[in-house]
């Protein structure tokens, strides 16, 4: 139930909590006119948090811009959460829910540590900016959180195979005779969250326990979130319908629009702060910025009922201005010429349409209306400046920060674009941004013929894509990513998928420089496992005698490895065939035997590292590398634990080390990689391996709704 009035006066029941979003600290750092922007709000919001007199402050993502932040981000951060949450003021907020979970990395709320002394306490979670990375999965939150400026929740470590699961539990909180539960979930890529969601059991939910004095019902659920709300593709966010219906406010961060007054989607409603600083030049981020002040009080009438609550915008005063406008030139040129435009029966003279553009790299002619497109853009910018500085002027401040300008011009109809930089030269000392005024663009045609089809609808369907990602710096490299990784790997992965690639190339570029290394370690972790669990059912084919097929697969498997890369160079035929010649002798005599396999396996790993002393002369490193896999082989073979699974996949793995390496080196170097492949293949023994578990486990599954105690 939503409360009509809230008590002015102090009230030991009613909690008050400012909510905001996406701060983005340290954006245009290195713009001198623009990087003091996000500090500046920042600080605003702590400053209307203390004249406000709330209990707490919940942060949903995105404090910083970037994964790692500058030094000097990191202190001027410090300093304002240091000035505005430590100080002497009593906290009446009590924490009843496990805080060893909730916070698993300081296993304590910070204000209840003896050793800081902290008046004001905020929760926070983290963003797809400031997400956690590298081996040990941290971010820039917990430095701050291990300062004790900070709590930080809503980091989940994925568990069990496959995409993964996650149990959110909340943090319990308590004032008075009113309860808040308080869900987080910080960023997680989209795509792995919709995959997630759409599987039962997944994601789970921990919910406070019936009790007495403690109904369910008596308890605000509040979650904070990180995620794509605007659906860019199916699979590329995450819809309300995934949350669960028990919910009573759902604060929604990443989308940087402000839509901060609640909206009921089902049984709940939304709130989307949107972002306190404006980060890119687009029209969504030219409305006002604004934060939410929410009151919960308990109904002392029926306290075992749901509490009342209202949530109450805040506007922000200190942000930059920013006015944006989207025009069309063939609209104005259609004009009256007295009121500055081209005539009202204006029409696009014959090959005009595709003026501007150039022909096969040359540069295109001016158009013919350069003067006048120049002329009518600068009237319009000069009337987007009066518009920013009007608030200002009217209340009488004599500093009037430059403001944000970006005309969006649709030049279709047969006109050109004209130089953006001389055009905002023009505008220095005028506004915020004169080297990106303005943005050029044609219009996708929306019109679609009757002969068409489907191809026009799928035409029409990639440009309006590309259109709702200009002016998302976000989007547009991973759109980038995206296209690089499709293109270049066309003919398919086999360890990798397209999408893990994609990902670890993203964090690699934006976070964390090891992403690509720690990807491939953990997929041939997986393989390796799987192979190892696999062995053992191998070992019970040899014993119950069928050795022969588990060769034949390893021959098979080896073979084909071999001629693909034999096959790349036709001066090793001669190699092979004399390495062919030399292993049939050798297989050559009476039935194997373990003695004799061994006898057999001890020859060829000689003869392979004849062949690769002799090719030392020509390629080292080459050399060097197939000297070391027949080390290993060799300490293999000596402590008899030289095995295989169906595939031949180890030894095959030893194989492409060396071919690898080798292929593009010398005839020698491969003759004597295929000779240790074949005395490989000529093995029909290996040690029997224990049994081993299945390679796949079974997932437990669980009701999304699922009831733990108090989550204590």
């Amino acid at each position: 139930a939503v409360s009509p009035t809230m008590a002015a006066q102090e009230d030991p029941d009613l909690l008050r909590i400012l909510i905001a979003t996406d701060n983005h600290l340290g954006v245009h750092e290195k713009d001198q006119v623009r990087k003091d922007d996000a500090f500046i709000t920042f600080r605003e919001i702590f400053e209307i948090a203390k004249q406000q007199n709330v209990d707490a402050v919940f942060l949903g993502g995105d404090l910083f811009d970037v994964n790692k932040p500058s030094r000097e981000t990191m202190v001027r951060t410090m300093e304002i959460l240091q000035e505005y949450c430590m100080n002497d003021r009593p906290v009446q907020l009590e924490v009843l829910s496990d805080q060893t979970v909730n916070f698993p990395r300081r296993g304590v709320v910070n204000y209840e540590d003896p050793n800081v002394n902290v008046g004001l306490p905020v929760f926070m979670i983290h963003g797809n900016h400031d997400d956690p990375a590298g081996a040990e999965n941290l971010s820039a939150i917990d430095l701050l959180s291990t300062c004790g400026l900070v709590n930080y929740f809503g980091k989940h470590v994925l568990t069990g195979s496959g995409t993964g699961k996650i149990k959110i539990k909340p943090v319990l909180m308590r004032k008075g005779n009113t309860k808040l539960a308080l869900y987080g979930l910080g960023y997680i890529r989209d795509a792995r969250l919709h995959q997630m969601f759409s599987v039962k059991g997944n994601v789970e939910w921990a919910r406070p326990e019936d009790k007495p004095g403690f109904s369910s019902k008596s308890w605000f659920n509040t979650m904070l979130i990180h995620q794509n709300r605007v659906h860019h593709s199916p699979k590329n966010a995450i819809s309300e319908r995934y949350l669960p219906s028990w919910l009573d406010l759902v604060v929604w961060g990443h989308e940087h629009e402000c839509l901060v007054e609640p909206t009921e989607y089902g049984d709940f409603v939304v709130s989307q702060p949107g972002s306190s600083v404006v980060t890119s030049l687009i029209e969504g981020e030219a409305k006002q910025k604004q934060v939410m002040i929410l009151e919960v009080r308990a109904d002392k009438d029926a306290p075992d009922d749901a509490p009342m609550w209202r949530a109450v915008p805040q506007p922000l005063e200190t942000v930059r201005p920013f006015k944006y406008r989207q025009i069309a030139l063939i609209d104005f040129a259609r004009l009256a010429k007295e009121d500055g435009g081209l005539g009202v029966d204006f029409t696009p003279e014959s090959g005009e349409t595709n003026a501007g553009l150039g022909a096969k790299g040359k540069r295109a002619q001016p158009s013919k209306h350069e003067a006048w497109i120049t002329t009518a853009l600068e009237r319009m910018v000069r009337e987007l400046i009066a518009e920013a500085r009007a608030p200002y002027e009217r209340r009488g401040e004599d500093e009037v920060p430059l403001p944000l300008i970006r005309l969006r011009v649709d030049y279709g109809g047969g006109f050109s674009t004209i130089n953006a930089q001389r055009f905002g030269q023009k505008f220095v000392g005028k506004v915020a941004n004169p080297n990106d005024l303005l943005q050029f663009f044609k219009s996708a045609t929306r019109r679609r013929r009757d002969d068409a089809g489907e191809k026009a609808d799928a035409a029409a369907a990639r440009e309006t894509a590309v259109e709702d990602i200009i002016g998302d710096p976000t989007m547009q490299d991973q759109a980038r990513i995206e296209q690089l990784v499709a293109q270049n790997l066309n003919q398919g992965l086999q360890l990798l998928s397209e999408t893990d690639l994609g990902n670890a190339l993203d964090d690699f570029v934006n976070r964390d420089k090891s992403a690509l290394e720690n990807l491939i370690k953990d997929r041939l972790r997986e393989t390796m496992k799987f192979v190892e669990e696999n062995a053992g059912h191998e070992a019970e084919m040899i014993t119950a005698g069928d050795a022969k097929d588990v060769t034949a697969k390893v021959e098979k498997s080896i073979a084909e490895a071999v001629q693909q890369r034999l096959a790349r160079t036709g001066a090793t035929a001669r190699a092979a065939a004399e390495a062919e010649a030399a292993a049939a002798a050798n297989n050559n005599g009476a039935a194997t035997t373990p003695r004799r396999a061994a006898a057999q396996e001890k020859e060829i790993i000689e003869h392979a590292r004849r062949r690769a002393a002799a090719a030392e002369e020509e390629d080292d490193e080459a050399a060097a590398a197939l000297t070391a896999v027949i080390s290993r082989m060799e300490r293999e073979a000596n402590a008899g634990r030289r095995g295989v699974d169906a595939s031949g996949r180890r030894v095959d793995d030893a194989l492409d080390e060396a071919l690898d390496r080798a292929t593009t080196t010398t005839p020698r170097v491969l003759a004597a990689a295929e000779g240790l492949g074949r005395g490989a293949r000529a093995r029909e023994t290996p040690r029997p391996v224990a049994d081993a578990s299945p390679a796949r486990a079974t997932i437990e599954t669980a009701d999304d709704a699922a009831t733990t105690g108090m989550c204590a």
